[in-house]
Formats: structure tokens, C-alpha cells, sequence
């Protein structure tokens, strides 16, 4: 697998509770509310209030947002132990994107006031929420510009090299997702239709890049997969 200088920072998963112990977390957590969404369902909306912040205990979340035509900009996937909606840290008051669960999630919703007062009672909290939005905002940005500015086979393949530092396992020289993504959810990903994300997974198989066991994806050449596209730090 690629190196770990090789890798961007804001690709591995930022846990809310790092550098923390115990009592913090249950201490935050106990402000909170939690909620079970299944598979598809809405967690907020643009133009909601953005008056909380959303902890995901369990699941997959997608961040996106929907053009005036429609068309989806997939902009991040929140895994176990991040926040989301951070529009409720930040004062503004609507939610700027949505927010909805990829698989059955867990999820704890704290109000405004109450997050910010456990930032105030413990400062490693702030830098990890810092250090979140940080990474959030690069992989946006990213989002944005591969879109209009790479192939779709470079926005693939630098697509499948990202989720696959948070859904995938080493396995000798193959990656093996553990988590199954439809052909139309990496289309929202990296801003592509179904049909067009089919031809080029079926190039990449063709070139021996990845296979399929059973409905599993499994990236054969992670060398040649990443020798695509440039990571820039």
C-alpha cells in the first residue's frame, strides 16, 4: 500500500473524542440525544436550523449538496466517531447541505450552547473539532475542483484510494472493502452517472486494477490505481 507520507491527512477519519478519556466522552454524550436512522433516511436538510451538532456513533453518513439542477456534489462520508452538521458550531443559522444515513446509524444530536460549554470544559475537544473541520473543508474543496477539473477515471480512482482508508483491509498486495458501495453512490462521489461509473470499473477490471468477489470490491494494484492521479498535500 502507499506510503503514509504518500497519503493526505484529511483522508483518514478524525475521531471526536481523541487525546480524551472516558469521563469526557460520557460526560458530552450525556448532553445528548440519541437517535436511530435507518438506510436512506434524511438526517437534516439544507435550510434547516443549524442549531446542533451530530455525533455518529454507528453507520455511514453522506454529506451532499444538490445543484438548482438537481445534480449531486457528494462533498464527504462520515464514519464512526465523527461529528457532522458542523453549521451548528459555526453560528449559521440554516444548514447549508444535507445530510443523510448510508447504512442503519446511530447518532447523537447535542444542542449549540450545549457543545460549545463542553469545548469550554475540555480545550481537546475544540482541537479536535478544529482539526475535523479542517480536514472537512480540504476534502470539499477537492470535491469541487475534481469535478470539473479531472477525468472521471482520475476522479475514481483517487475516490476509491480515499474510501479505501476508512473501508478497506490490507490484505497482502489487495485492498478488500469491507463496506459495499453501489455503482450510483460512487457516481455521486466523484460527480459521475451510474452508467458512466459501470464502464470505467469495468476498464479498471479489464486492466487488472481491481475485481469484484461477488459484490465486493477488491483493489488488485494499489500502485497502479494511484499512479492515475497526484496527491497533493
Amino acid at each position: 500500500m502507499q506510503n503514509k507520507g504518500e497519503i493526505p491527512w484529511y483522508w483518514e477519519g478524525t475521531y471526536l473524542f481523541e487525546k480524551m478519556d472516558d469521563q469526557a466522552r460520557h460526560a458530552v454524550l450525556g448532553k445528548s440525544h440519541r437517535q436511530i436512522f435507518r438506510k436512506g433516511a434524511t438526517i437534516f436538510r439544507a435550510d434547516d436550523p443549524a442549531n446542533q451538532v451530530f455525533f455518529l456513533e454507528k453507520g455511514l453518513v453522506r454529506i451532499f449538496n444538490l445543484s438548482a439542477q438537481g445534480s449531486e456534489t457528494v462533498f464527504w462520508l462520515c464514519i464512526d466517531g465523527e461529528i457532522f452538521g458542523a453549521g451548528g458550531i459555526s453560528g449559521c443559522a440554516r444548514q447549508s447541505v444535507f445530510g443523510q444515513a448510508l447504512d442503519h446509524s446511530v447518532i447523537h444530536s447535542l444542542k449549540r450552547e450545549d457543545f460549545e460549554d463542553m469545548i469550554h470544559r475540555y480545550p481537546q475537544l475544540g482541537i479536535n473539532v478544529i482539526t475535523l473541520m479542517g480536514a472537512r473543508l480540504r476534502l470539499a474543496c477537492d470535491a469541487v475542483i475534481e469535478k470539473t477539473a479531472s477525468t472521471t477515471d482520475i476522479r475514481l480512482a483517487r475516490g476509491l484510494l480515499r474510501l479505501s482508508r476508512n473501508f478497506g483491509s490490507w490484505d497482502g498486495e489487495e485492498i478488500i472493502f469491507r463496506k459495499q458501495f453501489t455503482h450510483q453512490e460512487l457516481g455521486y462521489m466523484v460527480g459521475a452517472s451510474r452508467q458512466t461509473i459501470n464502464r470505467a470499473l469495468n476498464a479498471f477490471a479489464r486492466r487488472q486494477l481491481i475485481r469484484f468477489e461477488k459484490r465486493t470490491l477488491v483493489i488488485r494494484n494499489v500502485d497502479a490505481l494511484a499512479s492515475m492521479t497526484t496527491t497533493v498535500e
